[in-house]
């Protein structure tokens, strides 16, 4: 669940880097060979195999910060520490509830695990089908309960520190928001994305369903964003890597209409490459709505039968995403 990247800001660079010692673990039941760990807010990652018993050992050498660990398509948020030295256990069958954590610096992942299993509680209760409404008081008790576990813990300073730990913008209702979002995202993966036919930079219009046949990587953004643009000369180099394979690049932008003419004017400027599109109502636009886009930049890869692999891909500056379309276009 992204939530906690939203809620997590740590200073990488306060500590030096170290070695974190000893990272290993066992996961019982396991259909997959190997786990990924990522560095939060980098480009780091790594993968760790997973031997016929489900046992992985590895070491670190990021020091200080948030990890995620991905088995499969499940995701765990870990803290590691320049003197972190854990062993982590857990069943495949059900990952989140028999995850255990022993070593040092197990309290601080422990304190995570804590806020992702409350989170999943939430989660069933919104599939369930109890509304947001009633349940905002109760996500604003369990927003309060990790404060103050977190204002009492020996670690609160390593949350704390320069960037900070901060609950300051969270509430109950922001928090199922997000939950709701997970949710509408994983129910459209594996079915068939929504359609789509829009201008196209070069003149006339176009459909995703033009596509049909290849890997379709839709990239939605627009003029005004900084971290879309952020994202440009890594779309580039993704673009430039990828052109002779069976994939096609399309960058939807959602300006509004009356910023038309900044959006071509942009696109000419900056060489922009791939299939170049607008959307016709901006954020109300009926795909933006579809994928449930509240904000951007959002990335989406559709499979050559026009259904979705992926509702929130990696971004082109992640090494999540070469490694993903190497598997998907060998």
């Amino acid at each position: 669940m992204r939530i906690i990247v939203l809620l997590l800001l740590v200073c990488t660079g306060v500590y030096a880097q170290s070695e974190i010692k000893n990272f290993k673990g066992t996961i019982k039941n396991s259909t997959v060979d190997s786990i990924i760990v990522e560095k939060q807010r980098g480009t780091w990652r790594e993968a760790y195999a997973l031997d016929k018993n489900g046992n992985f050992s590895g070491r670190l050498q990021q020091g200080l910060g948030m990890f995620d660990l991905y088995y499969g398509k499940k995701q765990i948020t870990l803290f590691l520490g320049n003197d972190t030295d854990i062993t982590i256990t857990a069943d495949a069958n059900n990952l989140l509830e028999t995850l255990h954590f022993e070593g040092k610096g197990i309290e601080e992942n422990i304190y995570l695990l804590n806020i992702e299993r409350d989170k999943a509680e939430l989660t069933n209760k919104l599939k369930n089908g109890v509304s947001r409404e009633e349940l905002q008081q109760p996500a604003n008790e369990m927003i309060e309960k990790w404060k103050s576990t977190l204002n009492n813990s020996p670690f609160q300073f390593l949350f704390k520190s320069s960037m900070g730990f901060s609950f300051a913008r969270l509430n109950g209702k922001a928090l199922l928001d997000e939950l709701y979002y997970e949710i509408a995202v994983a129910k459209l993966e594996g079915n068939a994305s929504p359609d789509f036919t829009y201008e196209n930079y070069k003149g006339g219009t176009t459909s995703l369903s033009d596509f049909k046949g290849k890997y379709v990587y839709i990239d939605v953004w627009a003029t005004w964003c900084g971290p879309c643009r952020g994202q440009i000369p890594y779309l580039k180099e993704i673009e430039e890597k990828y052109h002779d394979k069976n994939i096609v690049f399309i960058s939807l932008s959602i300006d509004k209409q009356k910023d038309h003419d900044k959006w071509k004017e942009f696109v000419k400027k900056e060489s922009l490459g791939g299939v170049q599109l607008i959307a016709d109502k901006d954020w109300e636009s009926d795909f933006a709505v579809a994928y449930n886009i509240k904000s951007i930049p959002r990335f989406i890869l559709i499979d050559p039968k026009g259904n979705v692999v992926n509702a929130d891909a990696p971004r082109p500056s992640e090494a999540a995403l070469q490694e993903l379309l190497n598997n998907l276009l060998k």
